[in-house]
């Protein structure tokens, strides 16, 4: 299994960063609606419900996805990008807020669980809104993030995907080889029994170590101090996000959400964590100096 997970990686690497670096912004962000898209697909089938709510979910996450590309284009946002200073207070931006909220949400049941199963018995409803919030929003952020600087630096924004995603994959390496090795005291057992706290700990330190390697190689103007506790609640957020698919997944019976990615399972299986860090990361950008 760890074999076909590196071969799959290894083959998907040059395709996933001649996406993040290379398509002009405009590109970039319709390339990413039929991976939502795709993602969405998948979160369908998590939803315990027949084929024609599931089919309308995903008609309505693509068409909310096609409305906010609409609207940055009405905006001139391909043109200019450029997030405001109030950016709380406009549209779509502020669809940001209604993401975080969702995922300081999705920690309260990851918590709860099972105490809450009663709630995803009423239908499928509350999973419809999570599913449409939770894609919706981390398409926005991931397009913003994309946007950093592109005028004057064209491959900034590139690599601060990539820093996100070496934050988000430290954290899933150091986790399994530290679990691995030295993993006794469970995480959260009912949700994700192979979870364990020294597995936490692994994933944090390699991490930062990883994270800090290419933020100091691209020059990220942070200085320690607020960079590596920065690194810390971002690798907590994505366990949030890992534990919360994989609580509903267990919920629904679900161990993969489809078999696209040998060794990997669905998109939704490898971009779990990615939906939850960023719009995290993209706030914790803007609030710590303005990069984008």
């Amino acid at each position: 299994m760890l074999k076909q997970r590196i071969i799959t990686a290894l083959l998907l690497l040059p395709l996933a960063i001649a996406l993040l670096f290379y398509p002009p912004l405009q590109w970039f962000a319709a390339i990413l609606i039929p991976i939502f898209g795709l993602m969405a697909w998948e979160w369908s089938k998590l939803l315990e419900t027949n084929t024609a709510i599931r089919s309308v979910f995903i008609l309505i996450v693509l068409s909310v996805l096609g409305y906010f590309f609409y609207l940055l284009e009405t905006k001139g946002f391909f043109t200019a990008p450029h997030i405001p200073a109030d950016w709380f207070n406009k549209y779509p931006f502020k669809g940001l807020l209604v993401g975080l909220m969702s995922w300081g949400l999705a920690a309260v049941f990851v918590i709860l669980y099972p105490k809450n199963t009663k709630v995803w018995t009423t239908g499928p409803w509350l999973r419809i809104a999570f599913g449409l919030v939770m894609l919706s929003v981390a398409w926005l952020a991931v397009v913003f993030i994309r946007s950093a600087q592109i005028i004057e630096h064209p491959f900034y924004g590139g690599w601060l995907l990539l820093l996100m995603f070496f934050i988000i994959w430290g954290a899933d390496v150091g986790a399994y080889f530290a679990g691995k090795n030295f993993g006794k005291t469970k995480l959260a057992p009912v949700v994700s029994p192979n979870k364990t706290w020294e597995g936490v700990i692994g994933g944090v330190l390699f991490s930062v170590i990883a994270a800090s390697a290419l933020g100091f190689y691209i020059g990220l103007p942070l200085e320690l101090k607020y960079f590596i506790p920065v690194v810390l609640i971002l690798v907590l957020v994505s366990i949030i996000g890992d534990l919360f698919v994989s609580m509903l997944k267990r919920k629904s019976g679900v161990k993969d959400t489809s078999n696209i990615l040998p060794g990997h399972g669905g998109l939704l299986d490898r971009l779990d964590s990615t939906l939850s860090v960023a719009p995290f990361f993209l706030v914790a950008l803007l609030w710590l100096n303005g990069t984008l």
